[in-house]
């Protein structure tokens, strides 16, 4: 990488070459990972504002981010045990690129991704039109294909924040997630077991990203998790509620977090009529037992997420952290939910809902800071302002 009057060398993160099936993957068509590229990094040297690594310009981190995109679950559905096959070919049915475009012309200081990057797990039908000569399976390929290639010009012109979703588990998409986008430095880590119903590579230590001298996003790795809890005497059990525990110790560092992880603990399912569902999250009785009542410690103001497909915002009466949810931004979508009837819906006793904002349509989100909190505004694949809302401390009002 180089910067006016210096340069410096990038460290080896993993090499070239194929890996086997993801492990516990059940898909019926299965193949080895192949991966074309080498993939580096290299510490942001300090005080530099920008860099080049080849031909790609990259800008350092705001001081003060004050416009945050937000978007998710954005790959293209190729799923054959699910029998979904979404229009890869076709931009009106996989809009992820148009998305893209109306992202990059807000110029944001920063972009958030709350998860699921990859979906092309399965070989598009012979005949199929719509997704036809589309790759498939876990290597570099599908990679570039569902992300990386259309996300292009937006990776150079903001830094990122890359949350992990259950697409992106070690059973699934993992292989590509610990080559290009875990946090953790080194060695790209592995998906190997540790112990019987244990994947040290399922679990990644919460961390903070810093918004402001006052707020802060604390991100957090649901991806294996998904809806299902694990036994309070088990390994996992112990190893997610140590995690909480460091995440009530980063909350301390700011005044205001954003808790962020890929799936809700209070949201809603769509359904095909609309009657509203509670969305579940194995992690939920995790976290009520860490803080019983309000889920999240005092300094979360509200909770970012994706792993729904469909636009959320929700504020609450009781004490609970809003719940924004930005699941919208190209993968295919199912169902509804009724906003008179989800007012009237407890999502989990002791939590009263005041304020209810949802849609379906595809598109993203609009973080800009205010004096005393956040402007939230949810636009389509046109650019076009679907609703705004305000949150200031914990309260959302739409």
């Amino acid at each position: 990488m180089v910067w006016p009057g210096a340069s410096a060398a990038m460290t080896e993160r993993s090499a070239p070459g194929d890996e086997p099936s993801p492990p516990g993957n059940r898909e019926p068509l299965r193949k080895p990972s192949h991966f074309s590229l080498r993939a580096c990094e290299a510490a942001w040297p300090s005080g530099v504002a920008s860099l080049q690594v080849d031909a790609v310009e990259l800008k350092a981190p705001v001081d003060e981010a004050r416009r945050i995109v937000v978007i998710g679950d954005t790959g293209c559905r190729l799923k054959a045990s699910d029998l979904a096959y979404q229009g890869c070919n076709d931009p009106v049915d996989w809009p992820f690129q148009r998305v893209l475009a109306q992202a990059l012309a807000l110029k944001p200081d920063l972009v958030v991704h709350v998860g699921d990057y990859h979906y092309r797990e399965s070989p598009c039908p012979a005949g199929m039109a719509v997704c036809e000569a589309s790759p498939w399976g876990y290597g570099d390929d599908t990679w570039q294909a569902d992300f990386f290639q259309p996300a292009r010009a937006l990776l150079a012109a903001a830094p990122w924040v890359f949350v992990r979703g259950n697409h992106e588990a070690c059973s699934r998409a993992g292989q590509g997630w610990m080559r290009y986008l875990d946090p953790a430095t080194g060695p790209a880590r592995s998906c190997g077991p540790e112990a019987p119903g244990l994947n040290d590579g399922d679990f990644t230590p919460p961390f903070v990203v810093p918004l402001s001298p006052r707020s802060q996003l604390i991100v957090f790795d649901s991806s294996e998790i998904g809806s299902r809890t694990p036994a309070p005497t088990s390994p996992a059990w112990a190893r997610w509620r140590a995690q909480l525990d460091q995440v009530a110790d980063l909350a301390r560092q700011r005044a205001q977090s954003l808790f962020v992880s890929h799936h809700p603990s209070l949201a809603f399912n769509p359904t095909p009529l609309g009657a509203p569902s509670t969305a579940r999250s194995g992690l939920t009785p995790l976290l009520q037992e860490a803080v019983p009542g309000r889920l999240f410690p005092t300094g979360v103001q509200a909770t970012l997420h994706g792993h729904i497909h469909m636009h959320q915002a929700l504020g609450f009466a009781s004490d609970h952290p809003a719940t924004l949810v930005i699941g919208n931004s190209g993968s295919a979508a199912f169902g509804q939910v009724n906003t008179e009837a989800a007012l009237k819906h407890s999502l989990l006793p002791g939590a009263r809902l005041e304020t209810v904002d949802l849609h379906t349509d595809f598109g993203f989100t609009l973080m800009t800071a205010t004096p005393d909190g956040w402007q939230l505004q949810a636009h389509d694949t046109n650019g076009r302002p679907l609703s705004t809302c305000s949150l200031v401390a914990s309260k959302l009002r739409c």
